[in-house]
């Protein structure tokens, strides 16, 4: 386990999200299927500024959750979204853009600092860009 302490840390009560559902699609990959909590929306919209719903409902990525070793939040798009507007590698209107009307491109291998307490989760974490045929 890594501490990055570059970015800030929030840590707010999370509730256990559902089991991610498992996906699998034509080649034999299993891709999981992580719902939204409510929670989770409320912090990306607080990060992003935005008071417009957050529509997203569940985000298709290479791998199941993952609970933080150090404080148990478990990572989620909340994370991603934490990440790279802290780290400044994406936009507040890009990322909005991005959850309301889908990806831009392929999407590389990202590593996960809990926005919890800023540990690094273990791996990395991808998400699915097209989601057909299945």
């Amino acid at each position: 386990m890594q501490a990055i302490s570059d970015l800030p840390v929030h840590p707010l009560p999370m509730e256990t999200p559902s089991p991610s559902k498992i996906i699998t699609d034509n080649a034999g990959k299993n891709w999981y299927s992580w719902q939204l909590t409510e929670t989770e929306r409320a912090h990306i919209a607080s990060m992003l500024e935005t008071t417009v719903p957050i529509t997203k409902n569940t985000n298709i990525m290479n791998r199941e959750r993952e609970q933080c070793r150090n404080c148990g939040k478990h990572s989620g798009l909340d994370d991603l979204v934490h990440n790279a507007l802290y780290a400044g590698i994406h936009s507040k209107d890009f990322m909005f853009d991005v959850l309301q009307n889908g990806p831009k491109g392929p999407s590389p291998g990202h590593s996960i600092v809990c926005s919890g307490c800023g540990n690094l989760h273990d791996g990395t974490f991808g998400w699915r860009i097209e989601l057909g045929p299945w």
